[in-house]
Parts: C-alpha cells; sequence; structure tokens
C-alpha cells in the first residue's frame, strides 16, 4: 500500500495508516517536508514502532539519493 503527502508550512503531523493501530503490511510511504528557504525542519517522533529486520525509516534533504541521506 502506498501512502505519504505533502507538510507545508510551518508544522504539521505525519501518521502511518491505521495509526494508533498497527499499519498494513507492504506500506510504502514517502512524506515530501517543505519549509522556506533558511528554515530548519525538526523531526519530533512521539510514538514509533518499526518491525525489526523489515521496516526502516529514511530522512534525506532532498531528493533520495544516497548522497542526501541523513538518517
Amino acid at each position: 500500500q502506498n501512502c505519504g503527502g505533502l507538510v507545508q508550512g510551518p508544522s504539521g503531523t505525519i501518521e502511518s495508516p491505521g495509526f494508533q493501530h498497527g499499519y498494513p503490511n507492504y506500506a510504502n510511504c514517502t512524506w515530501i517536508i517543505i519549509t522556506g528557504e533558511r528554515n530548519r525542519i525538526q523531526l519530533s517522533f512521539h510514538t514509533f514502532a518499526l518491525e525489526e529486520d523489515f521496516d526502516i525509516l529514511s530522512v534525506y534533504d532532498g531528493q533520495p539519493q544516497q548522497g542526501n541521506l541523513k538518517v
């Protein structure tokens, strides 16, 4: 299942499909966060759980390329 979206402006919330319950198998979520020039983006994780050896979280600065990988 594909999911994701665009978060734009001074603040926003990102939730997986089915939050607060489990998310579907094979979910592939891509979120794009846009802010003004010279603004910083701060990510705060309040509830976070991944299935070991199956799920990943990647954070990129710009397009998803190896040189832009932050986390």
